[in-house]
């Protein structure tokens, strides 16, 4: 996803943890710099362009582990007039 979407830059920042098993223990979170995708958008807007049936579905190969084809992304980005970079 991260090849495909936005992200903005992000600072690094401490979460507390305010209920559950965790409760009071802090979690840092790294900074993040920010990108620019293939596609221009963020992921939010791509995983609604999914759901509507706008972009093309992704292959879940784990419970953690979601791709795309990259001749679906190339097509659909040709179909839309969009340069494809190789």
């Amino acid at each position: 996803m991260k090849d495909l979407a936005n992200y903005p830059a992000k600072q690094a920042s401490t979460h507390i943890y305010k209920s559950g098993i965790n409760k009071g223990q802090a979690k840092n979170i790294r900074a993040r710099q920010a990108s620019k995708g293939l596609i221009g958008v963020s992921d939010k807007t791509i995983w609604q362009w999914v759901k509507t049936g706008k972009f093309p579905a992704p292959i879940k190969l784990s419970d953690s582990v979601t791709v795309w084809r990259s001749s679906d992304v190339k097509a659909w980005m040709e179909k839309k007039g969009m340069e494809v970079v190789q």
